[in-house]
């Protein structure tokens, strides 16, 4: 017997109507509606409200998966759930960043500029003295760092409006 028949005959045995019978159970009656004429499938949280308010009858149209980890049969909270505990859900999660971090080619992306990340393989100009060296001696010429870069900025363009490339 489908889930769409035994509704049918449900509703037939309680004499009701269909909206009557949403309410019982619980659930909006286009749920209902849309079984019986679509002979739509549904969710184990409707069927778990189906068990609740009729009785065991309807379990047989709960649906089952198959751990992803440990392969034990279960009943999922929703469709997106994919392991059986917390447990085999950590594991699969360390399985997922292991396979993800095999396929960075072993090093780290983060690290990476963009030009190197999308394929451009452009190398980074390192600094021809270290950034401790030039905080120190903008500190004693300039104050700060910032102030420094302005002076380079400006000596470079001329004024401060071509700098900001306000022409």
């Amino acid at each position: 017997m489908t889930l769409q028949e035994k509704l049918v005959e449900e509703i037939e045995k309680r004499q009701v109507t269909r909206a009557e019978f949403a309410k019982i159970v619980g659930v909006d009656p286009t749920v209902i509606s849309s079984v019986i004429k679509h002979n739509r499938s549904i969710g184990n949280g409707t069927v778990k409200r189906l068990v609740d308010a009729i009785g065991k009858e309807f379990e047989q149209f709960y649906v089952y998966k198959i751990c992803e980890i440990c392969g034990e049969k279960f009943l999922p909270r929703s469709n997106k759930i994919r392991t059986c505990s917390d447990e085999c859900a950590r594991l699969l999660k360390n399985e997922i960043t292991v396979q993800w971090t095999r396929t960075s080619n072993g090093h780290s992306i983060a690290r990476e500029t963009d030009a190197q990340r999308f394929g451009r393989k452009v190398k980074v100009a390192k600094p021809k003295v270290g950034i401790a060296e030039y905080n120190s001696v903008a500190r004693d010429e300039f104050g700060s760092y910032g102030k420094r870069a302005a002076a380079e900025r400006l000596a470079q363009s001329g004024t401060m409006r071509e700098s900001m490339g306000l022409g």
